[in-house]
């Protein structure tokens, strides 16, 4: 992205968020294949385990499909969180690349999250566990949680920050634009919500004028369409967030002056950016 930044409107962030998962759909594709990939495989395995004990009809098939179906769904839910977060990180990075002028792609941004998986994942967990418990409590709370905590990925990303600073950092940068926040996700939220069911009335249409499919083909094909379904629509939210993370620094830190100025600095580029980054916390 070569043109200078400045501070964008809703509209034109919106804008921003859709050309660049246009022009760079493959790379953004590819993130996402590559973390929902391995949900995917866990799905599968575990769907074939299960029907494997369905078709054994052992005296202990009830109290063995019971076990296998507790342990697969720990093994989702902690393969999910994961593989979120790598997502998450990966597609950031990414985008940062990109809104910045720098070379970027699937392998250089997935290895520049090395060594901070477990980091992303308490940060995204962190985020979730508070905006969960929020919309538990009556759903205004869980509002507010959101707009004040929706930056905190890119800002752990791009500022190399621990959860408890990331949470802090966010609630900074979101501070007096939670309404415009809040518009970024919901929006960004019902495109995913409207490519999942569309996918899903696709592939019902696809399992009901087939009648000879067995329930484990049925199975398998459901997982395929949620697969595509969250490869295709999940990093439209991550580029929109990581977006409106640089956007709040333009407007609130004078950020596009900082880039500009290293990037008249030979030599000094990548350590001023750094400083920038950090200088920020």
């Amino acid at each position: 992205m070569a043109a200078p930044l400045r501070p964008l409107s809703t509209g034109e962030l919106l804008d921003k968020t859709f050309t660049l998962y246009r022009t760079n759909f493959l790379l953004f594709y590819g993130i996402g294949a590559l973390a929902q990939g391995v949900v995917f495989l866990i799905l599968l395995v575990g769907t074939g385990l299960i029907a494997g004990a369905g078709r054994a009809q052992s005296t202990g098939f009830v109290a063995t499909t019971a076990i296998l179906g507790v342990v697969m769904l720990l093994v989702y839910v902690v393969g999910s969180l994961i593989a979120t977060a790598m997502m998450q990180a990966a597609t950031t990075i990414a985008v940062s690349d990109l809104y910045l002028d720098k070379p970027t792609g699937i392998k250089l941004a997935y290895a520049r999250v090395k060594g901070r998986v477990w980091r992303m994942v308490d940060v995204v967990f962190s985020v979730g566990l508070r905006i969960g418990i929020g919309f538990v409590l009556l759903i205004v709370p869980g509002v507010l949680m959101l707009m004040r905590y929706s930056l905190a990925v890119p800002a752990a990303v791009l500022e190399n920050l621990k959860t408890r600073e990331a949470l802090r950092r966010s609630k900074e940068l979101s501070a007096g634009s939670g309404g415009r926040v809040l518009t970024v996700y919901i929006l960004m939220a019902v495109l995913i919500w409207v490519v999942s069911i569309g996918l899903t009335f696709a592939s019902a249409a696809v399992l009901g004028g087939n009648k000879q499919d067995t329930l484990l083909g049925r199975q398998v094909l459901q997982q395929l369409i949620s697969f595509i379904a969250a490869t295709i629509a999940y990093p439209v939210l991550t580029i929109a967030l990581a977006l409106l993370y640089y956007d709040q620094r333009v407007r609130k830190e004078a950020f596009d002056i900082e880039h500009m100025i290293s990037a008249l600095q030979p030599g000094t580029g990548a350590a001023s950016a750094a400083a920038a980054a950090s200088s920020s916390v």
